[in-house]
């Protein structure tokens, strides 16, 4: 069996799979005929998109099977045990499975587990590992809001319905974090300014929702007022409370 470090490796691994060009040419007769073999590059490339997310599926149970009882055990680790690297590696593999691994939806959820982790680790009063607990948590959290502004930055059209979507979780997720960081007699910290990565987010994701009532609303006197003061609070380089005024505004309905 695999030790746990190579396992690791291996799962970082699928990342680098590339499709084999000749397993590509035959699916592509086989699903759509020899006719399909002169047509435009784009065809190839959807095959070719469908051929790697096949076999790095396929890569990724083989090797979860191969794990065996140290993913199942890594499942409880937590930040700063020895199993927690196999824990968020098997994620990462599960997501990619899945399709997931550059979703903004999946990488909120990440943000809660992680938060549950600080939770947890408070509840068992074990202090030497929260410091690890607070990185893994703003990292994920940080991650998830890039992935949430890239989204709606894609999509402009859509950035409000994105934004209420993702930002009702990211508000639970802060409700939460209040909560937690509360019992732990950190309010100030959980009070305190964003850092660099997510306010520049954050930013973006308020930046997109101006574009969008510009574009494709026309708003009623109170929503004009409350788009203002969403404005205000961009102005004061509070993104983070531009986002949470936004969600309960009349700018939501």
């Amino acid at each position: 069996m695999n030790s746990e470090k190579e396992l690791i490796n291996q799962i970082r691994s699928l990342k680098e799979i590339k499709p084999d060009n000749e397993w590509v040419h035959l699916a592509k007769i086989r699903i759509m005929g020899t006719g399909a073999i002169g047509q435009k590059r784009s065809v190839i490339s959807s095959i070719m998109d469908f051929t790697f997310q096949y076999r790095a599926a396929f890569a990724g149970i083989m090797l979860a099977g191969l794990a065996g009882g140290t993913v199942i055990a890594s499942q409880n680790a937590l930040p700063g045990e020895p199993l927690y690297s196999v824990k968020k590696a098997t994620e990462k593999g599960m997501a990619m499975i899945s399709g997931q691994d550059k979703s903004a939806a999946a990488n909120l959820q990440l943000v809660a587990k992680r938060l549950e982790e600080i939770d947890l680790i408070s509840q068992k009063n074990l202090v030497k590992n929260l410091p690890a607990a607070f990185y893994e948590y703003k990292t994920a959290k940080a991650a998830a809001k890039k992935e949430v502004a890239a989204l709606v930055k894609q999509n402009p059209d859509n950035a409000g319905a994105i934004v209420k979507e993702a930002g009702l979780a990211m508000k639970t997720i802060s409700n939460k974090e209040k909560q937690v960081y509360g019992v732990l007699g950190l309010e100030q910290n959980a009070s305190s300014t964003e850092d660099g990565a997510e306010a520049a987010s954050d930013k973006a994701i308020v930046e997109s929702l101006f574009g969008y009532f510009k574009k494709n609303a026309v708003l009623s006197e109170e929503q004009n007022n409350d788009l203002a003061q969403v404005k205000k609070l961009y102005d004061e380089n509070s993104y983070e409370q531009a986002i949470d005024y936004y969600l309960s505004s009349s700018l939501n309905k």
